[in-house]
């Protein structure tokens, strides 16, 4: 969508609008014109902070940020109040990262807040590039824009902090771990600006370098942001340090959700599969609803970590029996068997030969339900061996639907009154 510029007729029309706030703003702030030039009267710029990003309905969207404060101050005051503003960022003392986070998680007001990033985004405007404007900021301010960024939410979207990431990734690290910590210390139940880190690869690495601390403070987790920091850790943390905190949790959490204990549950098995198989084994014990969060976790690491074959093989072992890949009634193959065959079809890709693994899967009698799964992953990794030829995942599906390795074996009794 394009954005178009407000016509003449729309800005005298907003000008109008606004005529008798102007005017009592200059009436009120006409002997504070140098207090606010030289950014010493804060309080009085942050009600123009705000009008700059947006936050005052009563003004049209449509105009430039510099615009709507000009609707509401004089040219003179609106001078004044643009001089302060872009003065802020050079202050000496800004509040740290800690004081920020203790504060929003108390709900206390962060209106200066709004002052220091109208502040930032007018350096950033000055300057040719966002990387130039950070050089001319000190590291007190930048960790305190980055905070403010997240703790005082309105409609002006800030492209800057990917590029603050390039410029400093230590202090936006350290930073936004004590900004989160200070949050978990007190019990909040959302970390402002983590699902935003999680949405990107350069993010996920970033969170990485602090997601040991997170993970063992915070309890306020949802399934899917739980999932994701576990294998942030699985990717990033170092193994010792990210078991020491999964036994930690299994050990004190004792009301803990069935699916996030599986998921934590999980965690451990990957790093140390010989020790946490019997555990899986005792604690899923066939139950749906907890081979479901491992089913889902599981097909979520395969995009992003490397699972062993052995641990492949023992999470197969547990899942297929009980959501076996079948084509239903319909001929269709649900979501659940789908997922289940793309843990097959990573093991028949392992790089060496999986027939001792087969042959451990073939000896339980449960999964006799999928031998005929079993004999095609057979055949997909003898041919990687001998001719270094991989099956594409729709081709694999493709065959065992062709020669029936999907259709339900029923028992006799089953569907008879």
């Amino acid at each position: 969508m394009i954005k178009t510029e407000p016509s003449e007729i729309q800005f005298e029309t907003e000008k109008k609008l606004h005529v008798i706030t102007r005017e009592e703003n200059d009436q009120r702030l006409v002997n504070q014109h140098q207090a606010l030039s030289q950014a010493k009267a804060l309080e009085l710029l942050e009600p123009f902070a705000k009008a700059y990003l947006g936050l005052y309905i009563e003004i049209d969207s449509i105009f430039s940020p510099e615009q709507r404060i000009r609707f509401i101050a004089g040219d003179a005051l609106a001078d004044a109040i643009m001089q302060g503003l872009s003065r802020v960022i050079e202050l000496d003392e800004f509040p740290t990262a800690t004081e920020i986070g203790e504060k929003m998680a108390k709900d206390e007001r962060l209106e200066f807040g709004y002052v220091v990033l109208v502040s930032m985004a007018l350096r950033i405007k000055e300057m040719p590039t966002s990387i130039g404007a950070f050089s001319t900021v000190s590291s007190e301010a930048l960790s305190a824009v980055l905070c403010f960024n997240y703790a005082n939410s309105c409609d002006f979207r800030n492209t800057w902090v990917s590029e603050l990431i390039e410029y400093d990734r230590n202090l936006v690290t350290q930073t936004l771990q004590q900004f989160w910590l200070a949050q978990m210390d007190k019990g909040v139940r959302f970390l402002p600006g983590l699902s935003e880190q999680l949405k990107t690869k350069k993010g996920q690495q970033l969170v990485g370098d602090i997601v040991l601390p997170i993970l063992s403070s915070w309890s306020g987790y949802k399934k899917k942001t739980l999932n994701m920091l576990l294998i942030i850790a699985l990717n990033y943390a170092d193994t010792e340090n990210l078991l020491a905190v999964i036994k930690n949790i299994l050990a004190s959490e004792k009301t803990i959700n069935p699916r996030m204990r599986m998921v934590w549950l999980t965690s451990a098995f990957i790093l140390e599969p010989s020790h946490y198989w019997q555990q899986m084994v005792d604690y899923t014990y066939r139950s749906k609803e907890k081979l479901l969060p491992l089913l889902d976790f599981s097909v979520t690491l395969l995009d992003e970590i490397t699972l062993t074959s052995d641990t492949l093989t023992k999470i197969i072992r547990l899942i297929a029996p009980k959501f076996p890949p079948h084509i239903d009634d319909f001929g269709e193959l649900a979501a659940n068997p789908q997922k289940t065959l793309r843990l097959f079809y990573a093991l028949a890709n392992c790089e060496h030969s999986i027939a001792s693994e087969l042959q451990w899967l073939r000896r339980a009698r449960v999964m006799k339900i999928v031998s005929p799964v079993l004999d095609e992953i057979e055949l997909i990794n003898r041919q990687k061996q001998q001719q270094g030829v991989s099956v594409d995942f729709t081709v694999f599906l493709a065959n065992l639907l062709n020669n029936g390795a999907l259709k339900e074996r029923r028992s006799r009794f089953k569907n008879k009154l």
